[in-house]
């Protein structure tokens, strides 16, 4: 007997499923290593055998555009039709979203115990909610109320803005950047490889070696290493600029969240009173960006149950495929 649904969040690295059972609850999550399948059908049919879960809908989220039938994953090799997999899965539905847009739905789908509050703020209940994650990538989406009152999110790409500087040593990073990249966006620094791009431009700058060779590496130094701390510095420096930029373009005083991977890992090493400065570092805006409360979203599982609001939330529709 088929179940309710099961659910996919797909980043650049790790892809979680979980079940909708029939009750309606979350259940028999799995975490894959992209690297370790071809595609999300071979992803799929292990959770199934491996969990001996059985659906006949599927809801994924994926850290790309999802307007057209070809999906294809920015930050790792996958790619699918969606057509194919309905075909080949046999799914009366294939509910396909960006990743971002699940993360925005969790926020509202999540009890108040899966954050931290950085900055508790005077939130205004129906105004824009702003949501921005590094990962593998940089993720950015918001939710909005509707005339009904449903939250309804917002599917953006964000992440790929032009990063800006504001202090000296912004603006010599991103100078030596630009020599190696056409286009320094947002996500080219605030993410975790860049992290690494950051630390690795500074010491070559700096005529030091290297001596972390991934952010994982870079961690088991941070207390020692004035590079690496430097690089931690810098990042939640432009992480704090691009937050205050994405709540003031949205008009979110209902809050900022703080999603994906990298925060959580990080734990101390993030620099939040430099994030916080940066953040309410607009000028005339200080006082209205010191009232948004700003919340890191702390539970790896967010995403799966922003998929399974995804499933019931009308505005998505457009994006369900069924059989021909």
């Amino acid at each position: 007997m088929a179940q309710s649904a099961v659910v996919a969040d797909i980043g650049g690295t790790h892809a979680r499923f979980g079940l909708i059972g029939v009750e309606g609850r979350l259940e028999k999550v799995s975490v894959l290593q992209c690297a370790d399948f071809r595609g999300l059908e071979e992803a799929y049919r292990h959770f199934s055998e491996q969990t001996s879960s059985v659906a006949d809908r599927l809801a994924v989220a994926v850290a790309c555009p999802v307007h057209q039938d070809l999906v294809k994953l920015t930050n790792n090799h996958w790619s699918f039709r969606k057509g194919d997999i309905v075909d080949s899965l046999e799914l009366t539905e294939l509910l396909a979203i960006n990743d971002f847009t699940a993360q925005s739905l969790a926020v509202v789908s999540v009890p108040e115990s899966s954050f931290e509050v950085l900055q508790p703020g005077i939130a205004d209940p129906l105004a824009p909610l702003f949501v921005i994650g590094p990962g593998t990538g940089l993720g950015v989406g918001g939710v909005v109320v509707d005339a009904d009152g449903e939250w309804t999110p917002l599917s953006t790409e964000g992440g790929h803005v032009t990063m800006a500087a504001q202090t000296e040593d912004e603006w010599q990073l991103l100078s030596c950047l630009r020599r190696e990249f056409p286009h320094v966006s947002a996500e080219r620094l605030i993410s975790g490889p860049g992290l690494h791009l950051m630390y690795r431009t500074l010491c070559i700058r700096e005529g030091q070696p290297v001596k972390a060779l991934d952010t994982a590496s870079m961690m088991l130094i941070a207390e020692t290493d004035l590079l690496v701390q430097r690089t931690l510095d810098l990042f939640a420096g432009f992480f704090g600029i691009v937050a205050s930029d994405g709540c003031l373009t949205l008009g979110a005083t209902g809050g900022c969240f703080v999603a994906g991977g990298v925060i959580p890992k990080l734990g101390t090493h993030f620099r939040r009173e430099i994030f916080l400065d940066r953040f309410k570092a607009k000028g005339r805006f200080h006082q209205y960006l010191s009232r948004i409360p700003i919340k890191i979203l702390l539970d790896s599982e967010a995403g799966l149950y922003g998929l399974q609001r995804a499933l019931s939330t009308r505005s998505l529709a457009r994006f369900s495929v069924r059989p021909h």
